[in-house]
């Protein structure tokens, strides 16, 4: 195991506000003080000042500070940004993997030495007494996610403690969390993270497979109240827990007159010799996730198919395919290119105002740098419906999205039962499922190969079946196979598993990705939907689906999805 440490920043360290990324994905920090760091190891950043804790580990990333004449501090430059502390040479990365806010009632139960460093674990240490304590004050502050993982793990590490009761010296250990000792109930709470059997698992894992999503359905299904419920239950920063709805949520209701994606982004215009940049909700809602990097934000563009999608969202679906890893980040090309930052800004006195970051020098000049990019950490959740009002879906989009069906309505809901409470929970395990362990689709092939190696033979099994169509599967729908059904499998770290799992996941996942690919004819799509329906033996909801799909082809003589 990794050793793990406190750092307690002390009040007036200004090298934090330094030496931190202005999204609080990273800090680094000077390898004179922590010393003997090696990549993989923990560090708690704890400041009580700024009343925020980062759990962070260890990069191997190392940057060496010169000193500027003119502020006197040791600098050095990182993607584009400059970081700088009042002395230091080497100073390393250290990727912020969960943070929390301290309230106000939080202390130190037995505070640190002078330095403000302490061990949580290290091979050979002894004072277990005042590490156990140390851990279950940090608990209070991540009462789930992977830092109570990492605790959990340390205080697995930590053997017995000798601790004096009555005048009797016996072993004690410290097994559970401060939420779990005070009884509080339901899964939401469990330490773990969530299950297979969890409510809203079928959306999450959707949601960290793709960061497009559409619920399609008629109008009054729940689709915009699901996208809303999902923000309230991984609103994981206290700082966004509005009354009325959670801060990292934003509905943006489509109008049928778009057909530019200025009508989302926004778009400079010129009068009479002065330019002002004219801002839409959504970008300074993108510009807003890019500040809490930390939590997962949810757009919700309600009835989308009022308007071509084509139309007015092809930046997205764009951006969409520039998704790559950098220092171990997912990052995306830019909406908006640093060098139309550069001229709106310059044009517009107060585009920085309207961005709302008007004293967040260092989020500006990250956009001036690098562009005003799609946040990692943003999913836009599209709700539709098919009628004489809408627009069909292109195979580009569906390509690039995950389709879930809403489907029934309980006429009996809501009137005996009581009305929906929009609270927020206790504990943030959905936030923590979804920003947490992204893989590529070679490594979810890899994480359990005798699992990919069963999903490759069944879309093998489904492309042999659409080879011949217009719409045959894609490289992306082999990807999101395997993301979906590999998110789920590692839910077995949290809680029993059935034994069907892959079935189950399978069947959700090609009536999400593949059978709404299908449209036409009988002379397009006949063959086709016979051939599934006995490929698809296994899978009830493609059994249900399928046979929807070929009753229409039987009395219209044309069918789809929809």
């Amino acid at each position: 195991m990794k050793r793990a440490r406190i750092y307690d920043v002390r009040n007036g360290d200004t090298d934090y506000e330094n030496l931190l990324s202005h999204n609080k994905s990273f800090i680094f920090w000077d390898d004179d003080i922590l010393k003997n760091t090696l990549p993989g190891d923990v560090v708690f950043f704890v400041n009580r000042e700024k009343r925020e804790v980062l759990y962070t580990v260890a990069t191997d990333a190392v940057r060496i500070g010169i000193r500027n004449p003119r502020s006197w501090l040791k600098e050095f430059e990182y993607q584009g940004c400059i970081y700088g502390a009042r002395e230091g040479d080497d100073f390393r990365k250290y990727e912020v993997r969960q943070q929390a806010a301290i309230p106000e009632d939080w202390k130190w139960t037995k505070p640190l030495r002078h330095n403000g460093i302490a061990d949580l674990w290290i091979s050979g240490a002894r004072d277990n007494t005042t590490r156990l304590t140390r851990m279950q004050d940090l608990r209070q502050l991540f009462p789930s996610g992977p830092a109570l993982d990492m605790l959990e793990k340390c205080n697995l590490h930590v053997e017995g403690v000798n601790m004096t009761v009555n005048q009797t010296k016996i072993e004690m250990k410290l097994v559970s969390s401060p939420g779990i000792q005070k009884g509080v109930k339901g899964p939401e709470n469990e330490k773990n993270g969530i299950t297979f059997s969890h409510p809203y698992r079928k959306l999450l894992m959707a949601v960290k497979t793709k960061p497009f999503i559409l619920l399609s359905g008629v109008s009054g299904t729940g689709k915009s109240w699901l996208v809303r419920k999902l923000a309230h239950i991984t609103c994981a920063d206290a700082e966004l827990r509005n009354a009325k709805h959670p801060g990292n949520f934003e509905i943006v209701r489509v109008r049928p007159d778009w057909h530019e994606p200025d009508d989302l982004l926004g778009y400079l215009a010129t009068r009479g010799g002065t330019s002002r940049y004219h801002c839409t909700d959504l970008l300074r809602f993108i510009v807003k996730a890019c500040r809490y990097p930390h939590v997962p934000f949810f757009t919700c563009l309600d009835e989308m198919n009022l308007a071509r999608i084509e139309h007015y969202f092809p930046d997205f679906l764009s951006i969409l395919e520039t998704a790559r890893r950098e220092d171990d980040v997912t990052v995306y090309d830019a909406f908006i290119s640093s060098h139309n930052v550069s001229v709106y800004s310059q044009e517009d006195p107060g585009f920085w105002a309207k961005l709302g970051i008007e004293g967040d020098t260092r989020l500006q000049e990250y956009f001036l740098e690098r562009g005003i990019v799609m946040p990692a950490n943003l999913t836009v959740i599209g709700t539709i419906n098919m009628d004489e009002t809408t627009h069909t879906l292109s195979q580009r989009v569906l390509d690039r999205t995950m389709v879930i069906e809403m489907q029934g309505i309980d006429m009996e809901r809501g009137l005996t039962s009581p009305a929906e409470k929009w609270e927020y929970p206790d504990t943030y395990e959905a936030a923590a499922a979804l920003t947490t362990g992204r893989l590529s689709g070679p490594e979810a092939y890899k994480s359990n190969p005798k699992t990919g190696a069963q999903i490759i033979r069944e879309l093998k099994r489904l492309h042999d079946i659409f080879k011949d169509a217009p719409f045959a599967l894609s490289y992306r729908v082999r990807e999101d196979v395997l993301l979906y059904c590999a998110y789920n499998e590692a839910l077995a770290a949290n809680g029993p598993m059935p034994g069907n799992w892959l079935n189950t996941c399978l069947d959700e996942v090609i009536c999400m990705k593949i059978l709404t690919r299908i449209a036409g004819d009988n002379a397009d799509c006949g063959d086709i939907i016979e051939g599934l329906q006995a490929a698809t033996r296994l899978y009830p909801a493609c059994q249900q689906k399928l046979s929807r799909i070929q009753l229409q082809l039987r009395k219209t003589g044309f069918t789809s999805f929809w």
